[in-house]
C-alpha cells in the first residue's frame, strides 16, 4: 500500500486536497451561492478553452483512448475500459433513477436569476446529479495515471480531470457538487477494477493487438 500511494502520490495528493477543500466548499456554502459565485467568472478565452475542453470527458475520447492502449497492452487498455464502462454505469443509474428529479443550473435559475451561458453550448435541463462528463474524465486519467511511471504526467492527468470536472460548471452544465460526485465514482470504480485486474495472472493481458498479428 505504501509503495501504491508512494508511486501515485502526484495524482492521489492533489485530488485528497480536492476532496478536502470541496467538501469545506459544498459545507460552505449553498448550491446556488456557489454556481453564481463560479458564473461570474468568464471570458471570450475561457468560453473557448472550456467548450472544447469538456469534450475531453466524454465516451468518445475514452474510447479512443482504449482503442490505442488496445495496440500497447490488453491490460491497461482493460483497466482504462472496464473502468469507465462499470463507473459510467453506476452514474447513469443514479442520474436517471435515484436523482432524476435533480435539475441543472439553467433550470434552476429559470425565473430566478440570469445566468451567463457560453455561446453555441446546448444546456441540458434535467439529470444534473452526478456530473457523467467528470466520473468519466476522473475515471480516465486516474486509470491512465496507474499504469504509467511518469509522476509528472500523472500530476497532468489530475489537473486534466480537474479541469474537465470545472469545464461542466463554467459552461453552467452542472453544479459543483455534481462534478464532485463524479470525480468520487471515477477514482474509486477505478482503484477497484485497477485492484482485481492486476491480480489477473494470465498471459494474454500482457499482449496486444501488434503482438498478437505478429505472432500468426
Amino acid at each position: 500500500m505504501k509503495a501504491f500511494l508512494k508511486n501515485n502520490f502526484s495524482f492521489l495528493f492533489p485530488y485528497q486536497l480536492f476532496l478536502l477543500f470541496g467538501i469545506v466548499f459544498i459545507a460552505m456554502n449553498s448550491k446556488a451561492e456557489k454556481h453564481l459565485e463560479f458564473n461570474t467568472f468568464h471570458s471570450p478565452f475561457f468560453d473557448t478553452f472550456f467548450y472544447y475542453f469538456t469534450y475531453l470527458g466524454d465516451g468518445v475520447t475514452a474510447v479512443l483512448i482504449v482503442i490505442l492502449l488496445l495496440t500497447v497492452k490488453y491490460r491497461f487498455a482493460i483497466i482504462v475500459g472496464a473502468s469507465n464502462i462499470i463507473a459510467a454505469l453506476i452514474t447513469q443509474f443514479l442520474k436517471h433513477e435515484v436523482f432524476y428529479n435533480v435539475v441543472r443550473p439553467k433550470k434552476y435559475f429559470e425565473g430566478v436569476h440570469d445566468l451567463y451561458f457560453v455561446p453555441g453550448v446546448d444546456n441540458y435541463l434535467y439529470n444534473s446529479f452526478p456530473s457523467g462528463h467528470s466520473t468519466c474524465a476522473f475515471s480516465l486519467y486516474f486509470a491512465l495515471s496507474l499504469i504509467i511511471k511518469n509522476k509528472p504526467l500523472k500530476f497532468i492527468f489530475f489537473v486534466m480531470a480537474f479541469l474537465v470536472g470545472y469545464s461542466r460548471v463554467y459552461l453552467s452544465q452542472h453544479f459543483f457538487e455534481d462534478v464532485y460526485a463524479g470525480s468520487v465514482i471515477g477514482v474509486s470504480v477505478t482503484l477497484v477494477v485497477y485492484y482485481f485486474v492486476n491480480k489477473t495472472n494470465k498471459n494474454w493481458l500482457e499482449q496486444s493487438l501488434i503482438s498478437t498479428f505478429k505472432s500468426q
